[in-house]
């Protein structure tokens, strides 16, 4: 059940929005003028190279693009890197003007920097995401993760990772925005189910744009990832700066021990110790980057 805004110390931009998950968590409705955000959908959907990704073996239920802000360094170019259990997926590539525009218009809103997008095009009621709790290797320690809904509502279910009987659902309709809090998702699972129903049993919010869905994730990254070398630097990695950056391996033990914490941290709540599982950092690449245009050796 929903918090009682009046009764919690909330941030400015959360005065209206519904409470979610372990009170940290909001969704806000309305973030662009309606025309504006129904203009964002077929400009964002068209203007998109979308690509697939694979998670053991198979094809993800959904098409995705993987966009962010790059940091150029000497002669060197720095991609922000978001590492979690897949087999493989496409580059990241620079902002696109629509995605761009939107990423700009929630850092106004929730008064946080992002710098890394995974958008996902939810194709029809079909295409869905499986219950999960994000990796928080990469991910600026106590920042929002923030997902931004374009298109058909779906329904978003949380699930607490102790207390299974304990769930919320609801809608993340067009132009409406999640924010999830740092222990919401320690606490929590997140997921959108498939939607099976016949559209004579679906409200006409679920069947709008053809019942396609656009979401991005936005996140703060604090690990970067040197777009020529591989090498890696920042919170996740073994090299903190940029200045200690030494020659770039990757060894079975070090994935091994990595994968390891993943599954610790998906598994646990409150009680995950992050500076155990994290602290020294890793700097293997847990899946293999699909490059299109560049040919330097991938670091699987």
């Amino acid at each position: 059940m929903a918090a009682n805004n009046s009764t919690l110390n909330l941030p400015s931009w959360a005065s209206n929005a519904t409470i979610l998950g372990s009170n940290d968590s909001y969704r806000l409705l309305n973030i662009f003028p309606d025309d504006v955000a129904d203009n964002l959908f077929h400009q964002l959907r068209d203007e998109i190279t979308w690509n697939e990704m694979r998670r053991k073996g198979g094809r993800v239920p959904r098409d995705i693009s993987i966009q962010g802000t790059l940091i150029n360094h000497n002669d060197d170019q720095y991609e922000p890197l978001f590492r979690h259990p897949v087999d493989e997926q496409p580059e990241l590539v620079s902002w696109t003007p629509t995605a761009l525009k939107i990423k700009e218009r929630i850092e106004e809103v929730i008064e946080q920097k992002l710098n890394h997008a995974l958008i996902q095009y939810y194709r029809n009621g079909k295409d869905y995401i499986g219950e999960h709790s994000d990796i928080t290797l990469d991910i600026s320690i106590g920042s929002n993760i923030v997902n931004y809904s374009l298109g058909a509502a779906r329904t978003m279910i949380l699930k607490h990772k102790t207390q299974n009987s304990l769930k919320q659902r609801f809608k993340v309709p067009h132009n409406s925005l999640f924010i999830m809090g740092w222990k919401t998702n320690r606490e929590w699972f997140h997921s959108i189910k498939q939607d099976k129903r016949l559209d004579m049993d679906k409200d006409s919010d679920e069947l709008t744009f053809s019942s396609q869905r656009i979401s991005l994730t936005l996140r703060t990254i604090a690990t970067f990832r040197n777009r020529r070398t591989g090498q890696l630097y920042g919170q996740g990695a073994k090299n903190k700066t940029v200045k200690q950056i030494s020659e770039h391996t990757s060894n079975e033990s070090d994935e091994q021990d990595m994968l390891m914490a993943f599954t610790a941290e998906n598994q646990q709540s409150s009680d995950f110790d992050w500076n155990h599982y994290y602290g020294n950092g890793f700097d293997a690449l847990n899946f293999k980057v699909l490059y299109s245009t560049i040919t330097n050796d991938i670091h699987k």
